[in-house]
């Protein structure tokens, strides 16, 4: 059992200039994956925050509100705020194995931080963004991921950029390792659940290969 937790946050600096969102956790369990916990974060000063906020590109505003179905008005009227989600989330997670898709990024940049301090309550045994890149580029190598438009792409992807070992996103991953599409991307929202659930869908496949 694992447990695959995602993030939506106002953007990629992390803890103390970003902000978590919304949190996502599914789990992986006798081959099937399910979801747990999701919570969208009350914060009374969002709007202020938005207005002050500047993406890496010299965007204003947060980006995830102008690129998903999230809006402002949710983090406004959510229920909980960050000190509950945190505690709820420090409850399920203790004593698990817990991952996600690029855990420097979700862990090492707001989940290893306060409040959430997750560090010393769980264990995570690796990154499943890792695990998926290195599994699709010999996949692609070996010409036998079935969407051929898509393994192009992977592979001059890889080849363009300035990393030799280009990071696979998430739903390329899925669409590469999960063709039978066991948790259905039609209509998936890009919100932490989602993303969390389709993870684990991911990780399925890793480590039953």
């Amino acid at each position: 059992m694992v447990l695959i937790i995602d993030t939506e946050t106002t953007g990629l600096s992390g803890y103390p200039k970003d902000r978590v969102l919304e949190i996502g956790i599914a789990e992986l369990e006798e081959g099937s994956v399910k979801p747990v916990y999701s919570e969208i974060i009350r914060y009374s000063d969002i709007a202020e925050f938005d207005r002050k906020y500047v993406n890496p590109d010299g965007s204003e505003g947060i980006w995830i509100y102008r690129n998903s179905d999230l809006r402002m008005e949710d983090t406004l009227n959510a229920s909980k705020d960050l000190e509950t989600v945190a505690a709820e989330v420090r409850g399920i997670v203790s004593g698990r194995e817990v991952t996600s898709y690029n855990v420097p990024f979700d862990f090492g940049k707001f989940l290893y931080r306060e409040p959430w301090c997750l560090k010393e309550l769980c264990s995570v045994p690796y990154d499943i963004m890792e695990l998926a890149t290195k599994r699709v580029h010999s996949l692609a190598e070996e010409d036998m991921i079935p969407d051929k438009a898509l393994q192009e792409r992977l592979l001059r992807e890889r080849e363009e950029s300035y990393y030799p070992n280009k990071w696979i996103r998430s739903i390329d991953a899925y669409r590469a390792l999960c063709p039978e599409d066991s948790m259905g991307l039609e209509g998936m929202r890009h919100r932490a659940i989602d993303d969390a659930v389709m993870e684990g869908w991911i990780l399925r496949t890793l480590l039953k290969n």
